[in-house]
């Protein structure tokens, strides 16, 4: 059943945005499962699943004044769910390199070493699947650390195109590597905020 049936989704936005708490249960009813599903999907784990969606929500009650001059609320929903399950693994990754006392002395560990080297090596094949422009775009991006300007220069495209195929190959390996999260967590962390 979609939440049109019921209501007009835009009527309900704007009620919630006048901090009409029904309507935002109703919309917290619909949308709940499926971003606790999509963040469950990347976390693997049900607490952590649940923090996410938790503060996703929140967010929205807390900035519900600006919900009216929202055009599609599903995609709003899916880019502040993308973006906090960023934060939540870039967070993660933060937390576990923390508690390692030396990096350096981590990296010398031999079950480190190879757990590296395979890491690596499934990455590696992961990109030598994406077309050829999507893997020469995310090779200079993500392995060999240029920005997105920079990669718009040597490839003369527009750094909208860039992004384009950054965006398409980080879909296509999410789905080769959805079997190994860790690797997901890797390819997050060593992304370039720009």
């Amino acid at each position: 059943m979609d939440i049109t049936e019921l209501h007009n989704e835009r009527e309900l936005l704007g009620q919630v945005a006048a901090g009409d708490e029904p309507a935002f249960r109703t919309i917290l009813r619909f949308y709940h499962p499926r971003v606790f599903s999509h963040a469950l999907t990347f976390t693997k784990s049900y607490p952590e699943a649940e923090e996410i969606t938790q503060d996703i929500f929140l967010r929205i009650w807390q900035q519900r004044e600006k919900l009216p001059e929202i055009e599609n609320f599903r995609n709003y929903l899916f880019i502040l769910g993308r973006n906090q399950i960023i934060s939540a693994m870039r967070r993660q990754v933060i937390k576990t390199d923390a508690a390692a006392e030396d990096p350096m002395e981590d990296m010398l560990i031999p079950d480190r070493q190879y757990q590296y080297k395979e890491t690596y090596a499934l990455i590696l094949k992961a990109v030598d699947k994406l077309p050829p422009r999507q893997r020469e775009v995310f090779t200079m991006s993500r392995l060999e650390h240029l920005s997105h300007e920079q990669i718009a220069q040597k490839l003369n495209i527009s750094k909208a195109a860039v992004n384009w195929h950054i965006v398409q190959a980080l879909n296509t390996l999410r789905a080769y590597l959805a079997n190994y999260p860790e690797v997901l967590i890797f390819l997050i962390a060593i992304a370039p905020m720009y």
